[in-house]
């Protein structure tokens, strides 16, 4: 079957109905919006069709369970549509924002907000009700057959309700918070409700798309790493049976140096980049996310800018993914956070490639799980433990073949992933375009 192509939904329109679609009870009288509706359209608040739960009487609910659904901020996401849930003691639960099956939970507070943060409450929630963090709304439907949720929740994630809401934030620099009122004064178009249905049935399936762009990009990047990860046990199983000598990262650098902090207040797109643990992937560097901060007298930015063959380690992370290193390969006047440290190694010894190589097998192999420090969600790599870190050293001769060696393996597993994640982010462009076509009647 020929998939249809996105331009598609952005094109075509309905052009009859089947049945006359009959008088929705009880009437919502329209108002005038912010741009002109189809026929049978009108523009409600989101007030005359829905409403936002409160917390009257849920004390005494609470006891009569050991254990409740909960939701942080963490378990709601960004993109996709259910919220997660935890479960935790009742009596550990001091403040909440009380959630029914199926509510849509639309993040209030800065930067989750801005960042899209908005959820459905699963159905299957364990004693039908949930309790969420205190920074959402949890927004219901009202039983008077006006209003799909769907339809409702992919208002709420449109360009059009993002900046209406974010423009009437209240509050101080990054603890702002949408009022309750906006979200209850917010104009929304109504079409009637089948028109709402086919329109939501036309987004779920661009929706889907995307999902399975992510999918096959993230199978693409685990092949990837199993492809690299094959290669780099090859080479390194044999190090004793070459005789490679071995040393530390201490002894083949010539300089080490970490990065300077800079915190959200920093950034400004007339800064200069700096880096973050996030930029750092296996081998390279990952620039989708890049931040530009301002500095300020106490940094001298020159010492800390990139030159080619730089190999950046990333000393501070989840668990996970502490250790990682990414090779520089071109001068970059750029910083980096005091959560990566840049190495500059002795080139008559070691290539930085092959350093770069190693770490990531290391990383591979799970040494610095090992021997990093955790506290808190994080954990660290310090100086001396980097330093003592060891390196195989075959001839530079052995060093620049292996590295040609693997080069060639990764670059054919990363055609691939590059294939797969530009179809993502060309989905990820056109979907807000799509919703804003769909609530004008243009889909």
């Amino acid at each position: 079957m020929r998939e249809k192509p996105l331009t598609e939904f952005m094109s075509s329109k309905k052009v009859a109905k089947e049945h006359k679609e009959k008088p929705a009870e009880p009437k919502v009288a329209g108002l005038k919006g912010p741009w002109e509706l189809p026929e049978g359209w009108r523009w409600v608040r989101l007030e005359d069709v829905a409403g936002i739960r409160g917390n009257s009487g849920v004390k005494k609910k609470l006891l009569q369970f050991n254990s409740i659904a909960f939701i942080p901020m963490e378990l709601i996401p960004e993109k996709g549509v259910f919220s997660r849930y935890e479960l935790r003691e009742s009596t550990n639960i001091k403040s909440y924002s009380y959630a029914e099956p199926e509510d849509i939970l639309l993040a209030k507070i800065t930067p989750s907000f801005e960042n899209g943060k908005q959820g459905i409450v699963p159905k299957n929630v364990p004693n039908n009700f949930a309790l969420a963090t205190t920074e959402v709304y949890p927004i219901y439907i009202k039983e008077n057959n006006l209003l799909d949720r769907m339809y409702l929740f992919y208002i709420l994630k449109s360009k059009y309700a993002r900046k209406t809401l974010e423009d009437q934030m209240l509050g101080t620099t990054g603890r702002q918070r949408v009022p309750k009122e906006a979200v209850l004064k917010l104009k929304i178009p109504l079409p009637p409700l089948s028109e709402q249905k086919r329109i939501v049935a036309k987004l779920d399936e661009v929706s889907k798309r995307i999902d399975e762009a992510k999918r096959l990009a993230r199978e693409a990047r685990e092949e990837a790493e199993r492809l690299m990860a094959s290669a780099l046990h090859e080479v390194f199983s044999k190090a004793e049976e070459m005789g490679w000598e071995w040393s530390t990262i201490g002894k083949v650098a010539k300089d080490m140096k970490p990065g300077f902090a800079r915190n959200k207040k920093h950034i400004s797109e007339d800064g200069i980049p700096h880096l973050r643990p996030n930029n750092i992937d296996i081998g390279h560097l990952n620039l989708e996310k890049l931040v530009k901060v301002k500095l300020d007298e106490k940094i001298d930015i020159e010492e800390y800018y990139l030159q080619k063959g730089d190999v950046l380690f990333n000393n501070t992370n989840s668990f996970e993914l502490v250790g990682r290193a990414a090779l520089i390969t071109e001068d970059l006047p750029w910083g980096y956070s005091n959560h990566i440290t840049r190495i500059r190694v002795k080139q008559d010894v070691i290539l930085p490639e092959w350093l770069t190589v190693t770490i990531n097998y290391l990383w591979m192999q799970g040494y610095f799980k090992r021997v990093c420090t955790r506290w808190v969600g994080q954990a660290g790599v310090n100086m001396n433990t980097l330093k003592k870190t060891p390196v195989p050293l075959p001839p530079l001769d052995e060093q620049k073949r292996i590295v040609a060696y693997l080069d060639s393996i990764s670059e054919r597993a990363q055609k691939l992933v590059k294939l797969y994640e530009e179809r993502e982010r060309e989905l990820e462009r056109l979907f807000p375009a799509i919703l804003d076509r769909a609530f004008r009647g243009e889909v």
